[in-house]
């Protein structure tokens, strides 16, 4: 071997040993290298899931604490921060709260079972008109007022107890129904069913607290493309309509359970301590809570869409028109289905 060649073979660099370490930095779904915690090729995570069962249960509890603090944080900004919740998941903050339609079915159902459970079905139909002691200690007052006003002698008529049924009965004997879309056979079918509701009405009521959750989830589209069409010009997408009704909604719904829950409340305290302070409290809790959920939808459109107040006031109002007709045809469409299906 000469000299020169002995100096090539010093002077080129040595072979690299192969790292025993390179399979751990690929993904072991399309083998490509991994640059972070998630593979830029598939999406799979860098992940190891077979290991000890305590290492499993310790991931387990770390998500669920994970979950519970991210969803926590989202109900106080749902119910304390108008507009808030949209405005970060149009901005594209989606990890750090729960996301608007996941929300809005998580809190549906909650508020739905919550009220369906605290409504008396038993005594729904039984319309007791008979004054309690109370009422008729006031109208007997307003009578005496009278009397000294007058100066004759009124008296106050003793009413007997009154079954619904029999009120709602009476009328429907006669009724015609006349729907343009139906056949004479199905007018007389609808007929004959209303009369039977009309006996056992607390069946229809079950029917339609039933149906109110999906006749909601109906409206939410018709009312996002309504916000669409008052803010056309605010060059916002529908989805981000969409997202700004089901946050809005669910906070009409969380609104409405608490307003329940404290009036049940309120009633069952007063009744088992024998004290009206309890309920006169929770009286003045909820009306504070009435005049923040008119408050809050109005700064949400003012915080949302950015208009100045009299436009924002001006759309307020007219929202507030359109959503009671559109909550007035769900109705009568949600009544109708209830009365075919009860």
């Amino acid at each position: 071997m000469t000299q020169a060649t002995q100096q090539a073979i010093s002077a080129a660099p040595p072979l690299q040993e192969p790292r025993q370490n390179d399979s751990q930095h690929r993904c072991k779904n399309c083998d490509s290298e991994l640059i972070g915690e998630f593979c830029h090729v598939c999406g799979q995570q860098d992940r190891q899931y077979i290991r000890s069962i305590f290492a499993v249960v310790g991931d387990l509890m770390g998500e669920i604490s994970h979950w519970d603090s991210r969803f926590y944080r989202t109900l106080v900004a749902l119910f304390m921060r108008p507009a808030f919740l949209t405005q970060e998941f149009v901005r594209g903050r989606h990890a750090s709260y729960v996301p608007p339609l996941r929300l809005y079915f998580f809190i549906s159902l909650v508020s739905f079972l919550v009220l369906t459970t605290l409504i008396d079905f038993d005594n729904v139909g039984t319309l007791n008109s008979e004054l309690t002691p109370e009422q008729r200690a006031e109208a007997e007052a307003g009578l005496k007022a009278a009397e000294e006003a007058t100066n004759q002698t009124l008296e106050l008529p003793a009413l007997p107890a009154v079954d619904a049924s029999e009120v709602a009965a009476a009328p429907l004997g006669n009724l015609k129904v006349s729907l343009p879309f139906a056949t004479p056979e199905q007018e007389q079918q609808i007929e004959q069913r209303i009369q039977e509701l009309a006996q056992e009405p607390k069946v229809l009521i079950k029917r339609l607290v039933s149906l109110a959750p999906q006749m909601m989830l109906l409206m939410l589209p018709f009312w996002a493309l309504f916000l669409k069409l008052i803010y056309l010009f605010s060059k916002r997408f529908y989805l981000e309509h969409l997202s700004a009704a089901l946050h809005t909604h669910a906070f009409l719904l969380l609104s409405l359970m608490i307003l329940t829950v404290l009036s049940k409340g309120s009633h069952w305290a007063s009744e088992w301590t024998g004290s009206a302070l309890i309920e006169d409290t929770v009286d003045w809790a909820e009306n504070i809570l009435l005049v923040w959920m008119v408050s809050y939808m109005l700064f949400t459109q003012k915080l949302f869409y950015g208009q100045g107040w009299a436009m924002t006031l001006f759309k307020f109002a007219l929202s507030g028109l359109a959503y009671i007709v559109l909550l007035s045809f769900a109705f009568v469409i949600m009544l109708f289905i209830g009365i075919l299906t009860a």
